[in-house]
């Protein structure tokens, strides 16, 4: 094995140039497959987690998927709301465990305001953790506001400030008399909350006394002042967050909120259709998938060809070997080695490169799009592909060896 290495790394140093370029291919194409694996398996977490806040998803009649999309993530706008005396009903079921309204409408700079009450902070959880605040607590008055912390970063809010929300989203509309004072600030938490500002359901239906349909009433000029709290109940949420007594009676409580009489509602199991979109969607982390596995494959192949096509410039260099005793056997061993090592050499780069991305990549995805990659050095599934990958390389490298094996019989010296 010493000698192999020796006349190995000697054979390197004599074509460096080619052995670099080989290695370099490699080592990228590696990175490239690997990482995106990598990121593929850890948004696909990300993205699960976030729906496993409760058992069911309570909304209006529509898709499942858009339900999903506003209530979870607060993506897209919602075609119809459901009653509060229906959510009210709902809640005193024997099944119920807790149940967390949500209302969607307005907005603050682009960012979304999310109506809710306290027991959201208390009940929701990500990443099995619960919402923890960085700085405050959560609203204990009517025009207090919870905001998460990409909005305080981005916008350099600090508590006790005061915002101004607007009707609707990318609206110009501001309901001025109305002005909300920033009582906590959330933790970072790599998902959709980083981005929302926290309002509660009385708040809401305070801000929103001199608007019907979506349009300011003329004539009617509700004061923040003049708000009692007893008039302030909500008369429609967006939808609700479900947790159930026991995850063994979802089916059978699903199939009673689809069968509600009142009005149409529907509830959804989160984890189900969000697979079913991810199914959707995949198709385009499957093509990045191929499109590197190909491109790992025909660095494999290059390397194979560039040994191949070697063969005629290193002709006395096996000559010579062969003078001084070389047999057939030990250059074919000679040439599955230099194979292994390259391709050995290109897995530990590969192994460093991915590491220094993870510490480029990881804190931008969390905090530009709330995408939390998991850190890890290297997972089975990476194992077991540089294995894979080593093993076919000393495969490829059998032809060349066997071209030098026969010719070296049929030839001699």
């Amino acid at each position: 094995m010493k000698i192999l290495f020796t006349l190995a790394f000697n054979s390197f140093l004599s074509r460096k140039v080619s052995v670099i370029l080989t290695i370099i291919c490699l080592t990228l194409s590696l990175t490239l497959f690997t990482y995106i694996d990598n990121f593929r398996g850890s948004a696909k977490k990300s993205f699960f987690n976030n729906a496993q806040t409760g058992d069911l998803i309570l909304g209006a009649k529509s898709g499942e998927i858009e339900t999903l999309l506003y209530v979870i993530f607060q993506i897209g706008t919602p075609t119809n709301n459901i009653s509060w005396k229906s959510l009210t009903e709902i809640s005193k079921h024997s099944d119920v465990k807790w149940i967390i309204p949500i209302s969607l409408g307005d907005s603050h700079k682009q960012y979304r305001v999310l109506g809710t009450t306290s027991k959201y902070f208390e009940n929701i959880k990500y990443k099995n953790k619960s919402l923890e605040f960085l700085k405050g607590k959560s609203f204990n008055k009517n025009f207090d506001v919870v905001i998460g912390f990409d909005v305080a970063k981005k916008l350099n809010y600090n508590l006790n400030d005061k915002i101004i929300i607007a009707h609707g989203i990318s609206s110009n509309s501001l309901h001025t008399d109305f002005p909300f004072k920033i009582s906590g600030i959330l933790k970072k938490t790599g998902t959709p909350q980083d981005k929302l500002i926290f309002v509660s359901l009385e708040a809401l239906e305070a801000i929103h006394k001199d608007w019907k349909a979506g349009v300011n009433i003329p004539g009617i000029k509700a004061r923040a002042k003049n708000i009692e709290i007893e008039n302030l109940s909500p008369k429609e949420v967006t939808g609700a967050i479900i947790k159930l007594n026991s995850k063994m009676k979802i089916f059978k409580f699903q199939r009673e909120i689809n069968n509600y009489k009142p009005e149409p509602l529907q509830a959804i199991i989160p984890g189900l259709t969000l697979s079913k979109l991810w199914q959707i969607i995949s198709f385009v982390e499957n093509i990045l998938l191929i499109i590197s596995l190909m491109v790992v494959i025909a660095s494999l192949i290059g390397m194979s060809a560039i040994l191949y096509s070697n063969l005629h410039l290193r002709k006395n260099e096996i000559s010579l070997l062969r003078v001084v005793g070389a047999s057939p056997k030990v250059i074919c061993q000679l040439l599955v080695f230099e194979s292994f090592m390259i391709s050995f050499i290109s897995i530990c780069l590969s192994i460093l490169f991915i590491q220094i991305l993870n510490i480029m990549l990881i804190p931008f995805f969390d905090n530009e799009y709330g995408i939390y990659l998991d850190y890890n050095f290297l997972s089975m599934d990476n194992i077991l592909f540089f294995s894979l990958f080593l093993l076919t390389s000393i495969l490829l490298s059998l032809f060349p060896g066997y071209k030098v094996f026969k010719s070296s019989i049929v030839e001699g010296i």
